[in-house]
């Protein structure tokens, strides 16, 4: 057999256990052995080597085969121990077979050594692998109750057959507000509201193979509250019957800030597109502004020499409704712009004008035009809408220039001043170089209907809402004239 073999020798003769251990070698195993007679001999060999098997008299002057079974059962050891004896009765070997030994021979019939050997060698392999196998399974069952036990996520384990809960943890038992009892004596149907039940049995209808991962679950906790949850679910045998385990997350806060960032996305949404229709609005009505305008002075400067029967008289005053129309069309379009969200910065007054001249100064130039700056040292600055307060400016800039057909000077005066609570930084002046002697000041119409028509219609209404409060425009009667 070529088999190493480490055998402990419980024996008061020597001439035997050579005898023994003979036999021994000549069936084919390279023998280690060593020979004790007392308990303390005995003691002293188990704890210097292990031991593949012990050989064991029965009857010693100072030991006996009982008392060494007795002691290698004391420790634990699981070696197999075989009784050899001159003379021994049947009902002594049975008592010894009792006490744990595996087997009993006579000295003088030692063929049957060998045999009982190697069954008794591979027997203690099988124990031996049998405790590894319940000990790794042991530890895997700890191993994986503490998972189960110790998750922070509520978890818990359903028979698939009745759908009954089998187990829970203490997680599900803290988030969902049932004790362990309750939930062991309800099924997962139970945490459901009423509208996911059909969905529930069409799932579990299904065959499981594996890790699933489902869609968001509607359950009801203990208190009547519905939360959203994701499942992961893995089968399992569970004793004898046919589950389920399953983990729970809660995703009631994810699902909840999911839906107000499509509501907030939604009202982005419509909120771009009112503002792109306002900016929109906004230039077609800055647009229709000044030509408007100049029609409603042209029709009013024609109808005041024209005398009340006189036959165009009525034309004009039907083009004159017409005008007055289509400013109220025009309101209603700047109204609608300014529903938008102002985007308030920090601006300089001074850069801001100046760009804005410089944004006009062709179309200035071409009209025989000259600007002159009278800035304050320093002059504030503000927080207003950047985008509105620039049209502001151009709108000054261009009507101021219109009124102005043979050309002049263009002052532009900027100074911190209080009015009202307000600060005042800006004022213009229209210097024309020539003033109709016929009509007077041209640009400026008699009547109070006409000139509101002229400054309302040049968006000076529309600062009050393009600013905040911080800056408003300073207007003086007589030659300082509005001009936008």
């Amino acid at each position: 057999m070529g088999n190493t073999l480490r055998v402990l020798h419980i024996e008061d003769s020597e001439q035997d256990m050579a005898l023994i251990k003979r036999h021994l070698k000549k069936v084919g195993y390279d023998v280690i052995s060593d020979r004790v007679e007392t308990a303390a001999t005995m003691k002293a060999a188990l704890k210097t080597r292990e031991w593949d098997l012990i050989l064991c008299d029965y009857s010693m002057p100072k030991f006996n085969a009982l008392e060494a079974i007795a002691l290698v059962r004391e420790r634990e050891l699981d070696i197999p121990f075989i009784i050899i004896s001159g003379t021994i009765g049947e009902e002594t070997a049975v008592e010894a077979m009792r006490a744990g030994a595996q087997d009993y021979l006579m000295k003088n019939a030692l063929a049957r050594l060998a045999p009982s050997i190697e069954r008794e060698l591979e027997e203690a392999q099988n124990r031996s692998a049998r405790r590894a196998a319940e000990a790794a399974l042991f530890t895997s069952e700890r191993k994986y109750r503490l998972l189960f036990d110790g998750n922070p996520l509520p978890m818990w384990v359903f028979d698939r057959e009745t759908l009954r809960f089998l187990a829970v943890n203490d997680a599900a038992i803290a988030h969902y507000g049932f004790s362990r009892e309750e939930f062991l004596a309800m099924g997962i149907a139970d945490i459901r509201p009423p509208e996911e039940l059909p969905r529930l049995k069409q799932v579990v209808s299904q065959p499981v193979a594996g890790l699933t991962q489902t869609s968001i679950w509607k359950h009801r906790k203990r208190d009547g509250t519905n939360i959203d949850v994701e499942i992961t679910s893995h089968p399992i045998d569970f004793g004898d019957r046919p589950a389920q385990v399953v983990l729970a997350n809660d995703v009631t806060e994810k699902v909840r800030a999911q839906e107000q960032l499509a509501a907030m996305t939604q009202q982005l949404w419509h909120a771009s597109r009112l503002t792109t229709m306002g900016e929109l609005s906004a230039s077609i009505a800055h647009e229709l502004n000044n030509p408007l305008a100049t029609v409603a002075l042209r029709v009013e400067n024609l109808l005041l020499p024209m005398a009340a029967d006189d036959q165009q008289r009525r034309g004009l005053e039907i083009i004159a409704q017409e005008v007055d129309r289509m400013a109220c069309l025009i309101e209603n379009l700047l109204q609608f712009s300014r529903r938008g969200h102002r985007q308030v910065s920090t601006v300089e007054v001074r850069e801001e004008i100046v760009n804005s001249v410089e944004f006009v100064h062709y179309y200035l130039r071409t009209r025989k035009i000259e600007v002159v700056h009278e800035f304050a040292d320093p002059l504030p600055t503000i927080q207003a809408d950047r985008q509105q307060l620039r049209q502001l400016f151009l709108n000054l800039l261009t009507n101021a220039s219109d009124a102005m057909p043979e050309g002049g000077r263009l002052i532009v005066r900027a100074e911190p001043t209080r009015l009202e609570g307000a600060e005042a930084v800006a004022t213009a002046k229209a210097s024309p170089r020539k003033i109709s002697k016929k009509s007077g000041n041209h640009f400026l119409p008699p009547s109070r209907k006409a000139r509101e028509r002229v400054w309302g219609w040049l968006s000076v209404a529309a600062l009050w809402k393009s600013l905040v409060a911080g800056l408003i425009l300073k207007v003086q009667p007589g030659v300082e004239r509005p001009c936008g």
